[in-house]
């Protein structure tokens, strides 16, 4: 299999290592060569990497695309990259633009010219969600608090509200798709600012979510059950997320395991997700 990844963040320290043992080739852009040069940790992965200068040179030997660009400029990349490839699944990072009308745009786009393809949205594969879903029964409560630690020399887009970042659109998104997915879709309570954001959710049980995601002076991670703590992390991921161990490749792995094993194209619900975003940012 040959993989293209566009993107020198995420797509080089996230997924270049999580592809390289089921790929064949990967093709960079030569312009990503001295950032992962001087990484010491990717190096072992530059065995399989074909460079590149245009895009126009590779057409034919590309079976999977992975963009992970900022949602404002994941759009126009698409539409660049469709104009010569035609891979058999694209793999787009959250939030896929960077407010839910442009979304929607995109989905729409994708459909129209059937390009299967998915969202990097990796809460899915964490064994507390697992544990969250299995626990659905009746009128259950579940408690989640992730504080954030605000660092002001990172202050970029993913910060930025406008521009697809900041505590909605970058983090709690996260949430929305997973809730989405559980059928927990009613929303009761939305209070949202700068520094802080809570929500509550129910579903048709009478289940519960009461969410709370905040800059804070340290990391951290909980959820309660009803009125136990059953987790306490500092970041969702579990494991401290270092240079050299980032816990989250092993997720993309499972995540990209299953897409080739069990992956349908279904736009219809990639819309309504969206609409339910939509209707999140609405009430804040």
């Amino acid at each position: 299999m040959n993989f293209l990844i566009i993107g020198s963040g995420f797509g080089i320290y996230g997924y270049l290592p999580a592809v390289y043992k089921n790929s064949k080739k990967i093709f960079l852009n030569i312009k990503y060569k001295k950032k992962i040069e001087k990484r010491g940790e990717l190096i072992r992965y530059l065995k399989r990497v074909v460079w590149y200068f245009d895009i126009k040179d590779i057409n034919n030997k590309i079976d999977y695309v992975i963009i992970a660009q900022n949602p404002k400029q994941q759009f126009l990349i698409t539409k660049k990259i469709l104009l010569f490839l035609k891979p058999k699944h694209l793999f787009l990072e959250k939030p896929i633009s960077y407010n839910p009308n442009k979304s929607l745009n995109f989905v729409e786009f994708l459909e129209k010219n059937k390009i299967k393809f998915s969202v990097g949205y990796l809460f899915t594969y964490l064994n507390w969600a697992k544990y969250i879903k299995k626990n659905l029964t009746y009128n259950q409560k579940f408690e989640i608090t992730w504080g954030i630690k605000f660092n002001k020399k990172n202050n970029l887009w993913k910060s930025n509200h406008k521009e697809g970042g900041g505590l909605v659109r970058f983090y709690s998104i996260h949430f929305f798709r997973l809730f989405h997915n559980l059928n927990l879709t009613k929303i009761h309570k939305v209070l949202v600012n700068k520094k802080h954001c809570k929500f509550i959710l129910k579903d048709q049980k009478e289940n519960t979510i009461f969410l709370d995601v905040k800059y804070d002076l340290i990391n951290k991670f909980y959820i309660k059950h009803n009125k136990n703590y059953f987790l306490k992390s500092s970041n969702p991921f579990m494991k401290s997320i270092k240079i050299n161990d980032d816990p989250r490749v092993s997720i993309i792995q499972k995540y990209i395991k299953d897409i080739f094993e069990n992956f349908k194209i279904n736009y219809r619900h990639e819309k309504k997700f969206i609409e339910f975003w939509k209707k999140i940012e609405m009430r804040s």
